[in-house]
């Protein structure tokens, strides 16, 4: 008799054991109801109910896929994404990013890196502004992307200390603001941290934000990268160039 109830309790054990793993392999995603990814997982769990924070990583920028560790670190990557105006969906840009290369000295204030700052290279082109060129890396606090160099028919080049930010990273919560103390100061506020897709919504502005493109509306989404933007002291018939 006790060798049958053992059988019967290893069974039952095992019955257990096979639902519990059809369960995991059936969930789905409340957005589309379709079985939840790995990659989606991370996502979901970049956001922290308990302390309302969102771990941004910098594939958010570069829209290359994340392995859901919370570390900022510039990875191989080559991707492209199409941003437009989020209100009639028209005045559409192409953005392409690659690298990390490395610049051969530092002459910048981050005092994180060595000689050698990583960098990304991003490349746009807009019939009013002709090519764009910008190299990006985390900035001097850590907690962002800043351009340390730029390349536009309007000014020529330009360099930058690495003080400021131009895209939020790290642990940030809704409705947070931050400056920074670059040569015109920069403030970013988060209008939706974790938004339908887990899109993030921010604004960026740099220094009075009167002139254009001194204050603008960003949206940058998993998978995609830059998705879309608005001028907020623009009218809509203003042409992106940033």
């Amino acid at each position: 008799m006790k060798i049958i109830n053992s059988i019967v309790r290893f069974y039952v054990l095992v019955f257990i054991i096979f639902l519990s793993a059809c369960n995991t392999n059936n969930q789905t995603s409340k957005k589309n109801n379709l079985p939840i990814t790995e990659e989606e997982n991370h996502w979901d769990k970049a956001y922290n109910n308990t302390t309302k924070e969102r771990f941004i990583p910098v594939e958010l920028f570069t829209g290359a896929k994340w392995d859901g560790k919370h570390e900022l670190v510039l990875k191989e990557v080559s991707s492209s994404a199409k941003a437009c105006d989020p209100i009639t969906g028209k005045r559409c840009t192409t953005y392409t990013i690659t690298g990390p290369y490395k610049t051969k000295i530092n002459d910048t204030k981050i005092e994180w890196v060595g000689n050698e700052i990583p960098y990304y290279r991003r490349t746009f082109s807009t019939k009013r502004g002709g090519d764009v060129e910008s190299f990006f890396t985390i900035n001097n606090s850590r907690d962002g992307l800043v351009r340390i160099y730029d390349k536009r028919k309007k000014w020529g080049e330009k360099t930058f200390n690495g003080l400021g930010s131009k895209f939020p990273l790290g642990y940030w919560k809704q409705g947070e603001i931050r400056v920074y103390p670059s040569r015109r100061p920069t403030r970013i506020e988060i209008i939706e941290l974790d938004g339908p897709n887990h899109c993030l919504t921010f604004r960026w502005v740099v220094g009075q934000g009167k002139e254009r493109n001194q204050d603008n509306i960003y949206t940058f989404c998993p998978d995609s990268g830059f998705t879309s933007f608005r001028h907020n002291n623009q009218s809509t018939d203003s042409i992106k160039q940033d």
